[in-house]
């Protein structure tokens, strides 16, 4: 277990693993009873499908492909409270004009990560196992990572849906072996900021040196 969870969080943290996590295929899990369940087990099956389709879809331009990405990850993320909670304590006391370049840095290494480490998992399965209801605002749904190759162990994980009244439902976080992805995200962040003195642009240095590694793959 201990070797798959390393191998997903080493690739970025947060930023790999909630698109990463969601190009597995997923094998069809058992009904539940409660409707908000249901539709959250729905929405992750929904998510993992349309990201199938692009990791499968090799005819496609590099630019169709970011483009997909970007759709999805739109239309299946909460991508601002994301960018928030990732920055930390520290985004509070950054400028508008800090915020937004954080903003755009964090979606760039996001949309790259994704595009480059789509195939390292794809012989990885999901296997849906139990969902749990948190309130009025959070559904977890669980699954188990799989993979067919048998040369690395089951690893649980849970996908963390806001499930808000009036609202679509959006995933905010990804938790690998009870470990969640986006405060180990957050976490890092804050400490890069700390060794910088303090400095929120520690931070904006420390996501453009990492794009330009990616872009460089």
């Amino acid at each position: 277990m201990v070797q798959l969870c390393c191998f997903l969080r080493s690739m970025t943290g947060f930023c790999a693993a909630v698109i990463l996590a969601a190009s597995l295929t997923m094998n069809p899990g058992q009904a539940h009873a409660d409707s908000r369940i249901v539709e959250a087990e729905d929405f992750i099956s929904s998510l993992i499908e349309d990201i199938r389709i692009t990791v499968e879809a090799d005819a496609t331009t590099e630019d169709e492909k970011m483009a997909a990405i970007n759709a999805i990850v739109d239309s299946y993320f909460d991508v601002d409270g994301i960018t928030r909670f990732s920055a930390g304590r520290y985004w509070r006391a950054a400028s508008s004009e800090q915020r937004k370049q954080y903003t755009r840095q964090f979606r760039n290494v996001l949309i790259n990560t994704a595009r480059h480490q789509f195939d390292q998992i794809l012989g990885l399965t999901f296997m849906p196992t139990l969902s749990k209801v948190r309130g009025d605002k959070l559904i977890l749904v669980g699954g188990t990572i799989q993979d067919s190759n048998g040369n690395l162990p089951d690893v649980e994980i849970f996908w963390r849906v806001s499930a808000l009244a009036g609202q679509p439902m959006r995933v905010i976080d990804v938790e690998i072996e009870n470990i969640s992805m986006l405060k180990t995200q957050r976490d890092e962040n804050e400490a890069i900021i700390r060794r910088g003195g303090g400095s929120f642009d520690a931070l904006l240095q420390s996501l453009g040196e990492r794009l330009a590694k990616i872009e460089s793959q």
